[in-house]
């Protein structure tokens, strides 16, 4: 945003990033809206009525920039548990185009989710989860005629409420060390953080949207084996 944006220094850009991202949950989405309601610093002599924020500058500056190290190493487990899953496996983000794909890449998933089974923000604007005709972009996309049959896995309770309200079925990924023994997700420091940034998604299993609530994306076998069996 200092670089591409005019913005004067990081934080009066991470200030209005954050004050957008609490409601889309989306910086492509954030960014966008601010330039449509004139909030980003345009300079002077800046042609009136042409778009500020390009979606593909942030997705090539996050694919080229960031630490992807901090992914940590591939998960042999993850990568085959999900490659021996029978059914047709989407992946649908928030994040931008080449960022997204980099960190399927980087997380040895690119077999799970070839780029044709890829969405991502850019795929979707002006939407972007958890608006309805985000999630209707790529039911059309890969020929879903009933949501019933299709299972969302999220770690945000707003993309699982809009996907239950969609008639799909929902798999909460709480985080490690999320889940109470009484089966409701602990509300903690990090839960605070969450709220801080992404305002209604902590993790809630008692939320009736949930169907199924687990800490880590690894137990989703254990918790669903019978997707599994599906043809």
């Amino acid at each position: 945003m200092t670089s591409k944006l005019n913005f004067p220094d990081a934080q009066s850009a991470k200030t209005l990033r954050d004050k957008y991202f609490r409601k889309y949950h989306s910086t492509v989405k954030a960014l966008a809206v601010a330039d449509e309601e004139g909030q980003l610093p345009i300079p002077d002599g800046w042609p009136a009525g042409k778009k500020f924020f390009e979606p593909n500058d942030l997705s090539e500056w996050w694919a080229e920039h960031l630490n992807f190290d901090l992914l940590g190493e591939k998960d042999a487990e993850l990568i085959e548990m999900l490659e021996s899953c029978p059914l047709k496996m989407v992946a649908f983000s928030n994040g931008p185009r080449k960022y997204v794909l980099r960190v399927l890449k980087e997380m040895g998933l690119g077999k799970v989710f070839p780029d044709e089974m890829v969405f991502t923000v850019t795929d979707v604007l002006p939407a972007c989860k958890p608006e309805k005709v985000a999630f209707q972009k790529v039911f059309d996309a890969v020929g879903v005629t009933d949501p019933s049959q299709c299972v969302m896995v999220e770690d945000s309770m707003k993309n699982i409420r809009a996907a239950k309200e969609l008639g799909m079925s929902t798999l909460l990924i709480a985080g490690l060390g999320r889940l109470k023994k009484t089966g409701n997700c602990e509300k903690d420091a990090l839960a605070d953080a969450a709220e801080a940034t992404k305002s209604g998604d902590v993790p809630d299993d008692a939320d009736p949207s949930v169907d199924v609530c687990i800490e880590h994306i690894n137990e989703m076998k254990s918790a669903l084996p019978g997707l599994w069996s599906l043809k």
